[in-house]
C-alpha cells in the first residue's frame, strides 16, 4: 500500500472479493504536533498567563503531541495553554509530552484548559490522577478547570487522556514523577 492510499481501496476487488471488506471498519486516529514552533502540525504562540493560546477543532480528536522534539527540552518562556472545544459526546484527547523535560521556569509549563465553548473558561474535567513514584496520584471528584505539565518536573511519556459525555471532560492522567501533572 502507498503512503496517503486508503486501506480499503487498496485492497478493494484485488482478491476476487474475498477480503473487500477488511478496510471497512478500519480506525484510524489524529495525530496533532503542537509547540511554540511549528513541529509538524501546527504552532502556537506562548501563553504568558493562564489563557490558552491555541484552541482544538473536533477535527483534531485523537493523539496530540505536545512540546519540543524529542531530545530538546521545553525552554523558558516557550510554554503555552491549549483550549479544549465545547464539550460533545465522544471526543477525546489523548496528550502526549513529547520534550524530555520542561524547564524550571512558569513560562515554560503546558496547560490544557477546558471551557464551555471553545473560548471561555470553565471547570469541567473530573477524573483520575496516577503516578509512578511514591505518592498514590487522586482521584479528583469536583471539576476543575485545567491539567498543567509541572515545570522541573514533567517529563516524556507523561499522559492524560480526556473523554466527553456531551457535558464534561472525564480524564485519565498518567505521570512518571510525583506531582509533574496536576488537574486543579
Amino acid at each position: 500500500m502507498k503512503r496517503g492510499q486508503d486501506f480499503n481501496n487498496s485492497i478493494d476487488g484485488k482478491f476476487g472479493g474475498e477480503l473487500d471488506f477488511h478496510g471497512d471498519n478500519l480506525q484510524l486516529s489524529n495525530v496533532t504536533n503542537i509547540n511554540v514552533s511549528d513541529t509538524g502540525s501546527r504552532a502556537t504562540s506562548g501563553h504568558g498567563g493562564a489563557h490558552p493560546s491555541a484552541s482544538l477543532s473536533r477535527d483534531e480528536c485523537g493523539y496530540v503531541v505536545l512540546g519540543n522534539a524529542i531530545g530538546s527540552a521545553q525552554a523558558a518562556g516557550s510554554g503555552f495553554a491549549i483550549a479544549l472545544p465545547t464539550p460533545e459526546r465522544g471526543l477525546w484527547y489523548k496528550f502526549i509530552l513529547r520534550a524530555p523535560s520542561i524547564a524550571n521556569n512558569d513560562a515554560a509549563t503546558i496547560k490544557i484548559i477546558s471551557t464551555s465553548n471553545g473560548v471561555a473558561d470553565s471547570a469541567l474535567i473530573i477524573g483520575n490522577v496516577r503516578g509512578h513514584g511514591d505518592d498514590n496520584g487522586a482521584n479528583v471528584v469536583a471539576v476543575k478547570k485545567e491539567i498543567k505539565y509541572v515545570k522541573n518536573l514533567a517529563t516524556a511519556g507523561d499522559m492524560a487522556e480526556v473523554w466527553s459525555d456531551g457535558t464534561n471532560w472525564f480524564a485519565d492522567i498518567q505521570y512518571d514523577a510525583d506531582g509533574s501533572i496536576t488537574l486543579s
